[in-house]
Order: structure tokens, then C-alpha cells, then sequence
């Protein structure tokens, strides 16, 4: 329990000091900074992997709580206003605590063949051998999930009871955060508190969220930095009341993270990316920094797969060096970022890469309709008829998802496009994977919803919020200027 407690402080007290030394005041410095704390743990936990370093968790843990410990040091001793909260603290250490206590008192546990797979992963990189692990293991299960429960085997054990449990609490804080952050010049106190209550109940009575807060497996960790890359991209452009570099901080930490969590996830970082990418109101720094996080962390890991495949004696997949490839157009298309005359059709970009990717897969499916048939006919059972366990939340949440398309929310396509653009790029990974999609609840598109689930949560709750109808908006927006044109 002692080394499980260490553990999830590394993180929680490192990313707190980290976010507070850029920016975060109030409960922006636990709620982020535990989130930072998290990517901070999984970056640093890749590039040991990635280099000769020892991959042993300890060193993991100390990293994490180190580095950010000396910046602030260092930043508080030049001057910088970084206050102690010594009863924050304390409530922090003993949340900890009680968590890991009550999560090992009752461990309640989800796994399947994936989970075994993940936690070898993770007994490889606790023991310094992730070096003899095959290329039947790394390209699907990577190393992000392995990481997390690797230092379990310091104890003597497979993996972090309490981990998984813990991210989906992070989740619900997170979430809650950012409404506050973001609606609190809006709405009273109490309607915000009504609003953020609802949304938490929501997403605790799904049947799946509760499923993914106990399974070993990587989709809530998936969802959790989902949410602080386009939450935070949401926030970056829509409100004051949260520093910019703490929120740049958590979402370059999150993107480096979760590369090394999922193999799609270049290609569904950069999409959720792009609204941000494009947007004129974000700093040229800031767009270049996310960039060159998401390029060089794609790099660094295709090039370690290439490199898997060869010592197994195996020629390297096609879908390593297109990921690598991709990666480095994400470093070159940096300095197109200055190109102003392609920042002003932003919009114009947004609508090109949604419409690619579904001709893509029409021309796809046109070649192969087989597997198009077969995962639509999956996916309506497995969401709509209920073989996926997700009863009707999940028709719910779309049914909100189309009610919010109508209300003005400022900046809107920096929420929809993750969402709109996921359905086209879900059955285009069935071709990539070529096997369609299959009825039950195990299915991979099917657990993959989970993702953004939070995401869609945070949109449709923005947009009851804000609570203005786009029509009543415009003609809001019209009468100024006919009165002024009057007088």
C-alpha cells in the first residue's frame, strides 16, 4: 500500500507544481496538475523505454516528482508568487490515502486477454526487458497502460488496484473543472453547481463508464486526456479565467502521453488538434509547441517499433512507416504555420478533412463493402438494440449531442469536429485492421465510444450553459445594428 500511495503522490504533487508554476491558481492546481502529473509520469516512463535509461518505475516516480519540484523551487527562489497550501496539501496526501485504501480493500477488477497483455508489458518494463518483448506485443498494447502498472511489480504484484479506479474520479474532476472555469461569468452559483452535479450523475450511470473505472485496459485513460486536449483547446480560446501556459502545459503533456497509449492515436490527436491548429486566435508558440509534441513523440515511438520488427526478424508493417512519415509532416508543417492566407480558410481546412476522410472510406467500402456492412450492422446492434451494454445512454447522449448543434456556443467547431470527424475514422480502423466490427460488448469500436464520451458530455453541458438558441442569437445580434442604422 506504502508504494502505491508513493506512487499516485509522485504525480499528483509533481503536476501540481508543475501546473502551478504555470499558471494554475486554485483548484485548477490539484484537478490539472493531477492530470499534468499523469502525462508528465507516462512521457517520462516512454523515454526511458526509448533510451538507454533504466526503465525501472522508481526512477519514473522520482523523475516525475523531482523535475517539477526543482522548477518551482527555482521559480519561487527568483521571486515567482508560489504559495504553500499546507491544509490542501495534507487533504490531498490523506484523499490518497483513503483512496488507495479502499480500493485495495475492495478490489474489484475487469480484464480480458488484453489486460494480460498490457500487464506483461508491464512486468517487462519493471524488471529493464521491455527490449525482449515482440513485435506481437508492442504494436497494439504499446507501452502507456504497461506503464501505469508497472511499478505494482516493485510489490510483488501484477498491477495498481487502484489506478484505474482513480482516473475515472479524475475524469469526473476534470470535467467538473472545466464547466466551473468556463461557466462560472454565466451562470449563478447555484445553476452551475445543479449542471455539473447532472453531468457527473450522467456519466456515472452509464453502465460502461463504470465498467472502463475498473477494467485494465487503456480506454478511460484514452478518454481522460482526450478531454484535456480538446477541453483545454476550448478553454484556450474561449475563456480568461484559467492561464494559458497551464493549459498548454497539460494539453502538450497529454498529447506526448497518449501517442504511447493507443496506436491510432497520431492520427486522432491530430484531428481533435486541428480546429486549435487553425484557430487565428492561438499564438503561433502555442500551435508550434503542440505540433512538435505530436510529431516528435510519433517519430520517437514508430522508429522504436521499426526497430522491434527488425530484431524479431521481421520485415516493419507499412502502418510504421505511414505513422512515421506522418509524424514528421507534423514537424514540417509547422512552419506553414506562419502562412496566414492558410490560417484564414480554417474553416475551409476543417470541412477538406472531414470530407477526405469520408470519401475515404466510401472508396473503401465501394473496394470492400463487406466490412462496412458487417460493422454497421455491429455497431447498430452493440448501440441501439443494446448488445453493446450501453442501454440508452449512449442514444441519449446523441440525442443531447444534436440539441447542442443548435445553441450558439462560442467557438463550437472546436467541440464537434473531435466527434464528427471520429465517426468516419472509426469504420476507416476496421479497414486499417481488415476485420469488420462485431456485436457484443467486447467489440473494439464498440469500447472505443467511451473516448469521447466525456468529451460529447462537456459540449452538450457547455451548451446548456450558454442555453441560446443560434436563431434568438443571430436576431440578438442584428438589433444593435438596426438601432444604430435608425438612429
Amino acid at each position: 500500500m506504502i508504494l502505491e500511495v508513493v506512487f499516485l503522490l509522485s504525480m499528483v504533487l509533481g503536476g501540481s507544481a508543475l501546473i502551478q508554476v504555470a499558471g494554475a491558481r486554485g483548484l485548477g492546481v490539484p484537478v490539472l496538475g493531477a492530470v499534468a502529473g499523469l502525462a508528465l509520469y507516462l512521457c517520462i516512463g516512454a523515454l526511458q523505454v526509448l533510451t538507454p535509461i533504466t526503465t525501472t518505475p522508481l526512477l519514473t516516480m522520482i523523475l516525475t516528482a523531482a523535475i517539477p519540484s526543482a522548477l518551482w523551487s527555482w521559480r519561487r527562489f527568483r521571486g515567482a508568487v508560489l504559495p504553500v497550501r499546507p491544509l490542501w496539501a495534507g487533504i490531498i496526501v490523506a484523499g490518497v490515502v483513503a483512496a488507495v485504501a479502499l480500493f485495495r480493500a475492495l478490489p474489484q477488477v475487469a480484464w480480458s486477454y488484453d489486460s494480460l497483455q498490457y500487464l506483461l508489458n508491464g512486468s517487462l518494463i519493471a524488471n529493464n526487458s521491455i527490449t525482449i518483448a515482440t513485435s506481437g506485443l508492442l504494436p497494439k498494447r504499446l507501452i502507456g497502460v504497461p506503464e501505469l502498472h508497472a511499478a505494482a511489480n516493485l510489490g510483488g504484484e501484477y498491477y495498481v488496484q487502484s489506478i484505474t479506479p482513480l482516473i475515472s474520479v479524475l475524469v469526473l474532476a476534470l470535467l467538473s473543472w472545466m464547466l466551473w472555469e468556463s461557466l462560472a461569468t454565466r451562470l449563478n452559483k447555484r445553476a452551475l453547481l445543479l449542471l455539473i452535479v447532472g453531468g457527473a450523475l450522467f456519466l456515472v450511470s452509464m453502465n460502461r463508464f463504470v465498467f472502463h473505472a475498473f477494467y485494465l485496459n487503456g480506454h478511460l485513460l484514452f478518454a481522460l486526456l482526450m478531454l484535456v486536449i480538446v477541453g483545454g483547446g476550448w478553454m484556450l480560446v474561449s475563456t480568461e479565467s484559467v492561464s494559458k501556459p497551464a493549459l498548454i502545459t497539460a494539453m502538450a503533456l497529454s498529447i506526448g502521453a497518449v501517442v504511447f497509449v493507443r496506436a491510432e492515436s497520431p492520427i486522432l490527436v491530430f484531428l481533435v488538434l486541428l480546429p486549435v491548429i487553425v484557430d487565428r486566435s492561438v499564438s503561433l508558440l502555442h500551435k508550434s509547441i503542440l505540433l512538435a509534441v505530436l510529431g516528435a513523440a510519433t517519430i520517437a515511438w514508430q522508429m522504436f517499433m521499426a526497430a522491434v520488427y527488425r530484431a524479431d526478424g521481421l520485415a516493419v508493417e507499412f502502418s510504421v512507416w505511414g505513422l512515421l512519415a506522418f509524424g514528421v509532416l507534423m514537424l514540417a508543417a509547422i512552419p506553414l504555420l506562419r502562412w496566414n492566407l492558410l490560417m484564414k480558410r480554417g474553416r475551409v481546412l476543417l470541412l477538406l478533412a472531414e470530407v477526405l476522410l469520408w470519401v475515404a472510406l466510401i472508396v473503401l467500402a465501394l473496394r470492400e463493402p463487406l466490412i462496412l456492412r458487417e460493422s454497421l450492422s455491429a455497431t447498430f446492434q452493440n448501440v441501439v438494440m443494446g448488445a453493446g451494454s450501453w442501454g440508452v445512454s449512449l442514444i441519449l447522449l446523441v440525442v443531447l449531442l444534436v440539441v447542442a448543434s443548435f445553441v450558439a456556443v462560442p467557438h463550437s467547431v472546436n467541440l464537434r469536429f473531435p466527434l464528427t470527424s471520429f465517426v468516419p475514422l472509426g469504420f476507416l480502423l476496421a479497414y486499417l485492421r481488415d476485420a469488420a466490427y462485431r456485436v457484443g460488448d467486447g467489440d473494439s469500436l464498440n469500447r472505443m465510444w467511451i473516448q469521447l464520451v466525456p468529451v460529447a458530455l462537456f459540449y452538450v453541458l457547455i451548451a446548456l450553459g450558454v442555453g441560446q438558441w443560434r436563431r434568438s442569437s443571430a436576431v440578438s445580434h442584428a438589433k444593435p445594428s438596426s438601432v444604430a442604422n435608425e438612429a
